[in-house]
């Protein structure tokens, strides 16, 4: 620690094990540490991907959704018409019935 306390300013150091890497360096009396290691970050580019494919999926979606449901008719508005129409169509039937029965 006393060793990477003493870089200059702007130095790192680095180290290589196969597929993994570590990078330390310092600012001021700050020590930051970066690992990386290849094949994991082809699995988080992956996965990543992976996942901006299925949010825009699904922004997609709901965009489509909203799109349905302002073009749609409201449910109660269909019952209240249907309520109204069969109601006139009721008593119509019941004029018309009690008309043929008189004659």
């Amino acid at each position: 620690m006393d060793s990477l306390l003493k870089l200059p300013e702007g130095a790192a150091y680095t180290k290589r094990s196969g597929q993994a890497n570590i990078k330390v360096a310092t600012h001021g009396n700050t020590v930051y540490i970066t690992g990386t290691c290849d094949s994991l970050q082809r699995q988080v580019e992956y996965y990543e991907a992976l996942y901006h494919t299925a949010r825009d999926a699904l922004e997609q979606q709901y965009e489509h959704y909203q799109q349905e449901r302002k073009q749609r008719t409201s449910p109660a508005l269909i019952g209240t018409v249907n309520l109204i129409v069969g109601l006139f169509s009721g008593i119509i039937l019941t004029f018309i019935i009690t008309k043929r029965q008189k004659q």
